[in-house]
């Protein structure tokens, strides 16, 4: 038994450490031995909310600690906030797979369903949910993910919607445009020694960019979105996995399919603008096959 105890106050002081650490906050003696009940009692609750423990105690206490609002009572303070939502926010950023699912039921399927208020396409809200949960589980080279950011002031489902309906509008508002693909890879690919294959590619370079633009719209939006992420923004294929739930393998494999796709798609398209022969439509789709990665990210740079 005594150990028992033993083992409960180091929690309890771990518990409190931890809180003050992530706290920006004063607390007075008094409002440290009052918390230590506190956190443990939040802690176990969180853990039942969602049927087992995804974090460690002292990880949780200091999220709590850098969310709890200053200037008013601390108990008053914790009592406000949506702690069950608080800790599967940070589970969901740490990537626990069970964690990730209860996002997406709670938060990102309800979402969804707004999204549809902006536009009522399948297409539509997907890449928007999936723009949306890059936004709130990757960091980029300037902010943390999203999701760090949820202060738990009001319901987790609310909040999400929120960033989903604004990147919906954005998308919304973006205008139409054709970016440029690099002409000078395209010439270097393609030789300026040979007249006939100048010619085909200074008569070809519109088909091209249409053929082009017109296969990646038809990418479904996970592929298109896989292709965005990993040769725009430069993520692996394990931080691709995580975000998908997926083996970093199956991201590999996704991702070889829509190149492969986008390739014969480009094809065909190119095969319907221009009178080429075998010959010819095989030497303009080297250039694609060789410069697929600039093209690819001067297409979906802004995307």
């Amino acid at each position: 038994m005594g150990s028992d105890r033993d083992a409960m106050s180091n929690l309890t002081s771990e518990l409190v450490a931890a809180f003050r650490g992530g706290c920006a906050r004063t607390l007075s003696p008094d409002e440290e031995v009052g918390l230590a009940p506190v956190l443990t009692e939040l802690v176990a609750r969180c853990e039942q909310a969602w049927s087992g423990p995804w974090l460690k105690p002292g990880d949780f206490a200091a999220h709590l600690g850098l969310h709890t609002p200053a200037g008013e009572p601390l108990g008053d303070a914790l009592a406000a906030l949506c702690c069950e939502d608080l800790y599967l926010a940070l589970a969901a950023v740490e990537g626990h797979r069970a964690a990730l699912e209860a996002l997406e039921a709670t938060a990102l399927v309800p979402a969804g369903r707004a999204v549809r208020r902006v536009e009522d396409s399948n297409a539509f809200v997907d890449e928007v949910l999936q723009l949306t949960r890059l936004r709130l589980l990757v960091e980029d080279s300037t902010r943390a993910p999203r999701l760090m950011a949820y202060a738990g002031r009001g319901p987790l489902r609310r909040w999400a919607e929120a960033v989903a309906l604004g990147v919906a509008l954005s998308l919304k508002r973006r205008p139409e445009r054709t970016s440029p693909l690099d002409d000078a890879v395209i010439a270097a690919a393609l030789g300026t020694h040979d007249p006939e294959l100048e010619l085909i590619r200074h008569r070809s370079r519109p088909a091209f960019r249409a053929a082009f633009a017109e296969a990646l719209a038809a990418l479904s939006p996970r592929d298109r979105n896989l292709l965005r992420l990993g040769l725009v923004q430069g993520l692996g294929v394990e931080s691709l996995g995580a975000l998908h739930q997926v083996h970093a393998s199956t991201v590999s494999r996704w991702m070889a399919k829509a190149r492969d796709a986008l390739l014969e798609s480009t094809r065909e398209g190119l095969a319907r603008r221009l009178a080429l022969n075998t010959s010819q439509l095989d030497s303009l789709l080297r250039v694609l096959d060789g410069s697929l990665d600039v093209s690819l990210a001067s297409l979906l740079k802004e995307g």
